[in-house]
């Protein structure tokens, strides 16, 4: 099982507010860690949804997909959270960017057909920093349940 420390900082203080990402491919990888270290269950589902987002969209080609993964492993670290990570990576992050993004993430929380409590924090707590609205949020998330289900 992995590690189920709370997603979001305790205070102020928890937040390195040194970290900083500038690079906007890192910083997507950083979001889609974010959301792949949220899940409990840390089955296979995840993982292959993360990888195959890193292997397969516009904004990391030219990117070696194991080094974006180190990378954002590295950011985690220093973060400390997945909410500070996520803060983070948000100043890299183009507006248009942003709505595609939360689906890949969406993706990648709904790989194995099941929202753990962690999941679900980070799916709020994206909905609102990528200001996404809530219903087309709930839709996504409905439409990725099914999808996830074949």
């Amino acid at each position: 099982m992995s590690n189920t420390q709370n997603f979001f900082p305790h205070n102020e203080t928890d937040v390195p507010s040194t970290l900083h990402i500038t690079d906007e491919a890192e910083a997507c990888a950083a979001v889609l860690l974010a959301c792949r270290r949220a899940d409990e269950i840390n089955g296979i589902g995840g993982s292959a949804a993360f990888l195959s987002t890193l292997k397969s969209r516009n904004i990391f080609i030219g990117y070696d997909p194991q080094t974006l993964i180190e990378r954002a492993g590295q950011y985690y670290e220093e973060a400390g959270s997945s909410a500070a990570l996520i803060d983070a990576a948000m100043g890299a992050i183009r507006q248009q960017t942003r709505l595609p993004l939360f689906y890949h993430c969406l993706d990648v929380i709904l790989a194995d057909g099941v929202v753990t409590p962690q999941e679900h924090k980070v799916f709020q707590y994206l909905t609102g920093r990528f200001k996404v609205d809530e219903e087309v949020a709930f839709n996504a998330m409905e439409v990725l349940v099914v999808k996830n289900q074949l």
